[in-house]
């Protein structure tokens, strides 16, 4: 299991990268004209500088309320994982292309940018991985950028899901303490990835993760050969927690949530693909309609 953690100095350090692979994909002809989905390329990794550090994650001033975008076109920008890369969809739209659809109804002249890459953990999000930089950085300047051109900007943000794999998929059994720090290191995570989001300019939602020791994954024992069931009882309990502090973040920066709790996408066999852990195409609609009823009160 991978060790990689980080620490508030190492926040500190990042730089904001200004770099994306913008690759074209048509909407459906029975809708208003749209904008491409940017599906993002990661950047190559750059050494710190530490006299340009990032801000800290807490505030120095209050954070507002979600607020109503202005009408006109909006900038969606989607953060996360397999699930926000679309892992298991045939179509390959996942849901941030479904999302442009539904989204450019009422919103003609919309953007998706993805930043979502298979495997990635909160950890990734903000220092990248393989060589690559992470998501937030250059989340942070797509939406200072967009903010200079007169355009609102939303960032949904979806991670969690390998942290809890990494933490109990590895050798030895995880005690209490460990539990403990993990659950520090994801909600300085996710409070670092909020609160420089709002900095930025952006509406947020964040998602509520669903209990992956829930999900009826048929390479489970291939992927994670060590997890035992008590390890999958302690990821359903350690999920809970990342909730509540997705919860408490987004309270305390003025964003929204959704929730994937409970709910049958990642149990039936309805809306998963066949590897009994991503969802198929029909699993990405329903996750699509969730996000959208998120949208909805700041699209007026």
């Amino acid at each position: 299991m991978r060790k990689f953690r980080t620490s508030r100095a190492l926040f500190l350090s990042l730089l904001f990268l200004t770099t994306a692979c913008r690759q074209e994909i048509t909407a459906d002809g029975a809708l208003p004209p749209v904008t491409s989905v940017v599906v993002s390329t990661p950047a190559p990794a750059i050494t710190p500088v530490l006299a340009t550090p990032l801000p800290s994650a807490t505030p120095t001033f209050a954070f507002a309320s979600p607020q109503a975008l202005p009408a006109g076109p909006i900038y969606i920008i989607t953060i996360g994982d397999d699930l926000t890369r679309g892992d298991g969809d045939e179509t390959g739209r996942g849901y941030p292309g479904r999302l442009l659809e539904l989204v450019s109804q009422i919103r003609p002249g919309s953007t998706v940018i993805s930043f979502g890459q298979t495997g990635w953990t909160s950890d990734d999000v903000i220092l990248g991985a393989a060589n690559f930089s992470g998501q937030l950085d250059r989340a942070v300047t797509e939406v200072r950028s967009a903010s200079a051109q007169g355009r609102p900007s939303v960032a949904l943000v979806w991670i969690g899901g390998n942290d809890l794999w990494e933490l109990y998929a590895g050798d030895g059994e995880v005690t209490p303490g460990q539990e403990e720090l993990d659950l520090a290191r994801y909600s300085e995570n996710i409070s670092l990835t909020i609160s420089e989001l709002r900095k930025a300019g952006a509406e947020v939602i964040v998602a509520r993760l669903d209990d992956q020791s829930k999900r009826p994954a048929r390479n489970r024992g291939e992927l994670y050969p060590s997890i035992t069931a008590a390890e999958l009882e302690s990821m359903s309990l350690q999920a809970e927690k990342y909730n509540e502090e997705i919860v408490k973040w987004s309270a305390k920066y003025g964003a929204l949530t959704v929730d994937f709790w409970g709910g049958e996408i990642f149990t039936s066999a309805a809306t998963l693909s066949s590897d009994g852990m991503h969802p198929n195409a029909a699993g990405y609609e329903v996750i699509t309609q969730l996000w959208y009823k998120a949208l909805i009160p700041i699209l007026p």
